[in-house]
């Protein structure tokens, strides 16, 4: 786990979502949304609830939300780390949502139009983790032992399977899409959208 306190993720997911609402440009995007958005993160547990009316500056309540805030209009839970990662622009949206790291409930345009501004907040986060010394969370993981290094073709087999990983990746992009379409709050419509893409995902590694 990168985040070991509900004050962890204040910290960075949360002030991240803070920043974003008092930028002139990008706070103007978020009251577009004219929403209620509430990011549940598990692993550790808290939230993150996003204010966005159209007309009015974003307003940004972390951990519990004050008596009379609107209730929640789309509602995002994942794993800290998983969003960790989707806001630094290397979670793909479709393919979490097939595989249920994130499961989303709410009106799917509202979800579409949050995660289609990923452009602009990508390099926020990045320069808040820079500025807050959490480097660390930036830079890739070492490479386990024997496996290839940067830019180094896998020997043998392994460069034999590159073609039914590429197809497992493009099988269970497309069953992703089928699950964005279903974000309606129907949890059914979303699990079958994630078996769909387990099948797509086994037919692919037997080829």
């Amino acid at each position: 786990m990168l985040f070991t306190t509900a004050d962890d993720v204040h910290d960075t997911l949360g002030r991240l979502m803070q920043e974003l609402a008092t930028d002139q440009e990008v706070g103007l995007r978020l009251s577009r949304l004219d929403s209620v958005v509430q990011l549940r993160y598990r692993n550790p547990d808290t939230t993150v609830t996003l204010v966005a009316r159209e007309g009015d500056a974003p307003a940004v309540h972390l951990g519990d939300v004050p008596e009379g805030t609107p209730n929640p209009e789309v509602i995002l839970t994942l794993d800290a780390d998983t969003g960790h990662e989707l806001w630094l622009g290397r979670q793909n949206l479709t393919i979490a949502i097939a595989r249920g790291a994130i499961q989303a409930k709410g009106d799917n345009r509202r979800v579409l139009d949050l995660l289609g501004m990923n452009d602009v907040i990508a390099p926020h986060y990045e320069a808040l983790l820079r500025a807050t010394g959490r480097e660390a969370l930036i830079d890739p993981q070492p490479v386990p032992d024997g496996a290839p290094a940067e830019g180094e073709e896998p020997a043998g087999d392994a460069a034999e399977g590159e073609q039914p990983e590429a197809t497992d990746a493009e099988a269970t992009e497309a069953a992703g899409e089928a699950a964005v379409e279903a974000l309606s709050g129907d949890d059914d419509a979303q699990q079958a959208s994630g078996a769909e893409a387990q099948v797509a995902e086994d037919d692919a590694a037997a080829q």
